[in-house]
Formats: structure tokens, C-alpha cells, sequence
């Protein structure tokens, strides 16, 4: 047996429209995979760069298990370190920004498209009141 909409057999709404157009979801999406792309290329290059800084310095006797202070002091100084890695913390952040918000949206669909009967807000902070608090079981 089947129902209309609901397994009670109760007409249910059409669950609300989110807003959001598919459109801002799809460039959301794609600047999330550029954010990706990106991050994975300046690791790349990051990686590169403190590698050749690393075989340079070790060839001078500093390295961190030798010399900790004097590597930390070195990589502080180099300006091509500092760059790539200040570009890999732009794409951390761009990556986290762009997927919490699709992630929001999603949420926020999931949220919109719960059937059942919504309390207003009003009423329940209503029926949350002191009475309630502290009360055994």
C-alpha cells in the first residue's frame, strides 16, 4: 500500500526552496577545486624550494639535528621560503573558506528539507523555562 506523500498517509509540503542558486553552488564547488589545485601546486613547489634550501645548508654543516638554532635562524632569513610558504597558507585558508561554505549550504538544505511540524521559536524557549532545571528524573 502506498501513501501520497507521507507513510502516515498525511499530505506533506513540498520541501522549502533552499535560495541558493545552483549556480553559486556550482562556482562555489569550482573555486573549491581551483583552492585544491592550487594548494597541492605551491606544496609542490614549497617542498622544492626547502629541499634545495635544506641540501644547501647541510652542505655548510647546518642542519637541525647539528646546528637547531642556526637553521632556524637561516630559514627565518631566506625570503623565497617565507613566500611559498605564505603561498600555501593563502590556499589552506581559501580551501577551509570555500568548503565550509558549501558545507554550510548543504547543511542548511538538509536543515530546509526535514518534514514535520515546526515549533516556533518563541514557543520553545517558552516551555524551556526555570521550572524545568534541575528537576530528578
Amino acid at each position: 500500500m502506498t501513501f501520497p506523500n507521507g507513510a502516515d498517509g498525511h499530505r506533506r509540503p513540498a520541501p522549502a526552496p533552499s535560495g541558493v542558486p545552483p549556480t553559486y553552488v556550482r562556482y562555489l564547488r569550482d573555486r573549491l577545486l581551483e583552492a585544491e589545485a592550487g594548494l597541492t601546486a605551491m606544496n609542490e613547489r614549497y617542498e622544492r624550494t626547502k629541499a634545495a634550501f635544506d641540501r644547501c645548508y647541510a652542505r655548510r654543516g647546518i642542519t637541525p639535528d647539528t646546528d637547531i638554532v642556526g637553521y632556524i635562524n637561516a630559514k627565518a632569513m631566506n625570503p623565497e621560503l617565507k613566500f611559498w610558504y605564505a603561498k600555501v597558507e593563502h590556499f589552506q585558508r581559501e580551501l577551509a573558506a570555500y568548503g565550509a561554505a558549501l558545507t554550510g549550504l548543504a547543511a542548511a538544505d538538509r536543515m530546509l528539507a526535514v518534514d514535520g511540524p515546526r515549533v516556533p521559536a518563541d514557543r520553545q524557549r517558552a516551555r524551556a523555562g526555570r521550572s524545568n532545571l534541575n528537576r530528578v528524573g
